[in-house]
């Protein structure tokens, strides 16, 4: 397909590849939803799960009329993995123990939730998108899945990923937060990965793929990887096909203290690093004790730099810095402690990099771990240092995330 040859549906699928932030389009709604399933596990604790999977809804086809949807369609569960084992029947992607569909119908929130989820579904174009495709209906129906996440709090060193398993077009994430927080980091139009590539053919429509092939010839090889900022109740949206994404490292990248040292032995010569570290000692020797507090007074202490032997004479400050955190217990050093000790953004990236693998290799189902695109600057970075990040937020996120999947009618 060329740019002359591209389709409607392939014209807005170029639109919606990155992520979109857009306001929750029923806030009330959200708030009863969210006020009603709470209420329902405080009354049956077995759903006190920090997430649930909530209920799913098939779109057979797409009317012109949207708002015919709302009242013709219901929800309905899914088997997990384990209960469908040996049938073909589609499952969720949860845990037997994390169905929350009878707490769904206990609070008398199916017909809420699939309202709800339409109405983000609208707000993302995606309806749009699946009425100009033109596939659903034919051999292929639409499959709405639907998790509440009650309690997602700051993951440690996430990676790179898709949650699904190549049937998914859209991924959803309705935020009930109160306050700015960031959204998840990801890289867009990423290099394919064969094995998911040869999957998918099977597993998402002709329509779809032709659609994302052009895409991704429009969008060209990716620049950085982004983050989305999100405001109070707002939502992001994505094609899953076309991202790689992983939830956002809060509070910035850091490293300890014997990560350090062994970049710098890697980088600078394991040399450098034991004439330091034993200057440092010989420097802190001279400068304790009696002795060493009497020639402080008499600004007679003997300077670090004469202590090294390999060092350079007018790089004994930033190593005097380096060799402090490396060699102090319990250092966690992010990027501005390792600017201020004196190392470029250029030799952080690399450091960064080299001890946070989630950002250089990427995780899918069915498909073995590969090498992403690396090395790419963060947006999170660049943010932080020039102080963009909204303050940490106090609590857990809270969230329902939509998985919009394609399967055979």
């Amino acid at each position: 397909m060329t740019t002359m040859e591209a389709g409607e549906s392939a014209r807005l699928l170029e639109k919606l590849a990155s992520p979109l932030v857009g306001n929750c389009p029923d806030l009330d709604l959200q708030k009863s939803l969210v006020a009603a399933l709470e209420e329902g596990i405080e009354k049956d604790r077995k759903f006190d799960r920090h997430v649930l999977f909530v209920g799913a809804f098939e779109l057979p086809g797409i009317p012109e009329s949207e708002g015919a949807l709302f009242d013709t369609l219901q929800l309905i569960n899914l088997p997990s993995s384990y209960e469908a084992e040996g049938t073909a029947v589609p499952i969720h992607a949860l845990a037997t123990n994390q169905n929350g569909f009878s707490l769904a119908q206990a609070v008398g929130a199916e017909r809420h939730l699939v309202r709800y989820t339409l109405l983000t579904m609208s707000a993302a174009h995606q309806l749009e998108y699946l009425r100009r495709s033109g596939f659903v209906g034919k051999e292929w129906k639409v499959l709405v899945e639907i998790h509440y996440y009650r309690r997602r709090q700051g993951v440690g060193r996430d990676m790179l990923h898709k949650d699904t398993f190549g049937e998914t077009l859209f991924v959803n994430l309705n935020y009930d937060t109160d306050v700015d927080i960031p959204g998840p980091e990801y890289i867009l139009n990423p290099t394919v990965v064969p094995e998911h590539e040869e999957q998918i053919k099977q597993s998402l429509p002709p329509e779809f793929l032709n659609d994302l092939r052009w895409v991704r010839g429009r969008l060209g090889k990716p620049a950085e990887i982004g983050i989305a900022p999100i405001r109070p109740n707002q939502f992001v949206a994505f094609v899953d096909e076309a991202i790689h994404h992983m939830s956002p490292q809060l509070g910035g990248r850091t490293v300890s203290g014997k990560e350090l040292a062994a970049f710098l032995a890697k980088t600078y010569g394991q040399d450098m690093v034991q004439d330091a570290g034993a200057a440092r000692k010989a420097f802190h020797e001279g400068c304790s004790g009696v002795g060493g507090f009497l020639r402080s007074l008499w600004n007679d202490t003997t300077p670090f730099s004469s202590y090294l032997k390999v060092v350079p004479a007018e790089d004994a400050t930033t190593w005097f810095n380096l060799m402090e955190l490396a060699e102090t217990p319990g250092t966690q050093a992010d990027r501005l402690t390792l600017l201020d000790a004196g190392l470029s953004n250029d030799v952080i990236d690399e450091l960064l990099d080299e001890n946070w693998p989630g950002y250089r290799n990427v995780t899918i189902p069915k498909a073995a771990q590969v090498p992403a695109d690396a090395p790419l600057k963060r947006q999170a970075s660049a943010d932080a240092l020039n102080k963009r990040v909204p303050p940490p937020a106090t609590g857990d996120r809270r969230f329902f995330r939509t998985w919009v999947r394609v399967v055979r009618a």
